[in-house]
């Protein structure tokens, strides 16, 4: 049998969940151990949105200044149709960026130390040590780890929301290709963030990173057919259903990066799976995807999987680092315990207004109902108000 090591704190997942997490202790003088599947950083993918509410998270982190030279400011969105003349134009009074998810893992990851970090270590079993209370990790390679505290960030098939018996992921049927371009010569685009209606039932976006380059997503609503994890297949498939759309389109889909395009289904947990489930058990829990996962239509996902790693961050260190109350009888374990009850309950209430709203606006955009869309309309109006990015000025506080 091989011998087990032991740390204090073990994140499942190197992705922008487990990384942000580890950052926070890290900053808060807190040793962590990430395992990671891939065998390298696993940083690929397009791009993705980063609001305010995302930024302060990355300023508590400290490297939001050094991810802000990598983006410019998005100014405004323009929703426009390509049977029509509507034009409707937004200015963000609020920062928002696109950010590509290379830079920022590798920002993450750059100011994590090395030693914190395994790749290649694909779990594969947990189990629990009721004498040593000690959570119990196997990998693929035959290790065996153990940990007093285990985090999953490990996605949406998180190994260890299943010891958490998390209901699994829904599917909208909504499927989206995402890429991202460059313009060697620049982009005529400016900083204006593009929503265009096309005449094939489908939705185009256009997220500028910096003058020379542009992340997309093309959104669709009827189920593929073909092998859908080959680009090739993926390029095709896009520029059939985009036909008749607009030059500058069709260009950007054209000449993308390969390596980055990609076309996945729409998930999500549902807002009542959020307010039932069980998040805690002993001093294992989730964060990031694996404990919210939703669908991509408020460009929260990722900022929200940041905010879990502050708040996750303050409530460990809070009772890690405070020395015990000689008026409690509580020890090490039982003080953590609390500290993840605590997490769950602030994080809760968010979650779960992210999660519906993301839900109705995922609804809204699917269903071919009249009536379903005039409900959800209301229930948008009455909830989420007239600003729908309201969700951009949350405020995670400090780690």
């Amino acid at each position: 049998m091989a011998k087990a090591e032991v740390h204090d704190i073990v994140i499942v997942g190197g992705g922008i969940g487990g990384l942000a997490l580890s950052l926070g202790l890290h900053r808060k003088g807190i040793k962590s151990l990430v395992l990671e599947r891939s065998k390298v950083l696993r940083s690929e993918g397009a791009a993705m949105g980063v609001h305010g509410n995302g930024w302060h998270a990355l300023d508590q982190l400290k490297v939001g200044a050094d991810l802000r030279n990598c983006s410019i400011a998005l100014t405004g969105m323009h929703y426009e149709y390509v049977s029509k003349d509507d034009k409707n134009v937004k200015t963000y009074r609020r920062e928002l960026r696109c950010l590509r998810r290379k830079d920022l893992i590798e920002t993450l990851a750059r100011y994590v130390p090395a030693e914190q970090m395994r790749f290649g270590c694909q779990v594969t079993s947990l189990d629990f040590d009721h004498r040593e209370n000690l959570h119990i990790l196997t990998t693929r390679d035959g290790s065996i780890i153990k940990a007093k505290v285990l985090i999953g960030c490990d996605g949406l098939y998180s190994v260890v929301g299943k010891a958490l018996q998390l209901a699994p992921p829904k599917y909208f049927p909504i499927w989206i290709t995402r890429g991202f371009t460059t313009y060697p010569d620049g982009h005529p685009y400016g900083s204006h963030f593009l929503r265009l209606a096309t005449p094939n039932n489908t939705i185009f976006g256009r997220l500028p990173i910096d003058d020379k380059n542009i992340h997309f997503f093309v959104t669709h609503f009827d189920a593929p057919a073909g092998d859908m994890t080959d680009p090739e297949v993926v390029k095709e498939y896009t520029l059939k259903i985009l036909k008749g759309s607009p030059s500058e389109v069709m260009d950007a889909v054209t000449n993308c990066d390969m390596e980055t395009l990609s076309m996945r289904q729409a998930s999500y947990r549902s807002p009542w799976a959020l307010l039932n489930q069980n998040f805690r058990k002993g001093t294992m829990t989730v964060a990031g995807d694996s404990m919210h996962v939703m669908g991509p239509f408020i460009g929260q996902g990722g900022s929200a999987a940041l905010e879990d790693a502050i708040v996750l961050t303050r409530c460990l260190s809070n009772a890690i680092k405070t020395p015990a109350d000689a008026s409690s009888d509580k020890n090490w374990t039982e003080r953590v315990e609390d500290a993840i009850d605590l997490y769950i309950k602030e994080r809760r209430p968010r979650l779960m207004r992210l999660a519906i709203q993301s839900y109705l606006v995922g609804t809204l955009l699917s269903t071919k109902s009249w009536v379903v869309k005039l409900v959800v309309i209301f229930l948008l109006s009455v909830f989420f108000g007239g600003n729908n990015l309201n969700h951009a000025l949350f405020d995670c506080g400090t780690i």
